[in-house]
């Protein structure tokens, strides 16, 4: 049996569903080059995930200090380029062969786990792209109006993806 065809390249696009049917596909018994390829997917994930940190960090920054004089120009935030865009399609496929059903159930079940981690983490990082002036506009009329406590993003996503990254290593 093979993998089924992921509904696009968007990383986005149909994740749930996708990983939902390759769990559900039969898999074979262990084989030795199974460990090998498990033991390469976290590594691989996590230096994505190091990746989309290190490029949201200065941006989400700039941003919030842009939406300290006018909220409305924190829009120009975006974090993901080209480069990262197509480095996270490599990935995600790399990721959707690892999970086929001709995988043991070890390397299928890291592997979903990481395609699940990184579309969760684009995800994350697209809706502040989009949504990030309308945080900072409710933050600014907030109680607590301060957009960089202690230097760091109110919100601080770069963190967090350190954070998630490091549960990959």
């Amino acid at each position: 049996m093979t993998a089924p065809e992921p509904a696009s390249d968007d990383p986005g696009d149909g994740a749930t569903a996708y990983a939902e049917a390759l769990a559900r596909a039969p898999g074979p018994v262990a084989a030795p080059d199974h460990a090998r390829q498990r033991d390469e997917l976290r590594p691989a994930v996590a230096a994505v995930l190091v990746r989309l940190a290190r490029r949201v960090e200065p941006e989400l920054g700039a941003a919030m200090q842009r939406g300290r004089g006018a909220w409305d120009q924190a829009d120009a935030f975006s974090a993901i380029d080209r480069e990262l865009e197509r480095d996270v399609t490599t990935l995600r496929r790399r990721l959707a062969a690892a999970a086929s059903p001709e995988q043991a159930a070890a390397c299928r079940a890291i592997a979903l786990e990481g395609l699940l981690a990184i579309d969760v983490a684009v995800s994350l990082v697209r809706l502040f792209e989009r949504r990030l002036a309308a945080l900072l506009r409710l933050r600014l009329r907030s109680a607590t109006p301060e957009l960089l406590p202690d230097g760091r993003p109110f919100l601080d996503l770069g963190r967090a993806l350190d954070e998630a990254a490091e549960a990959w290593r």
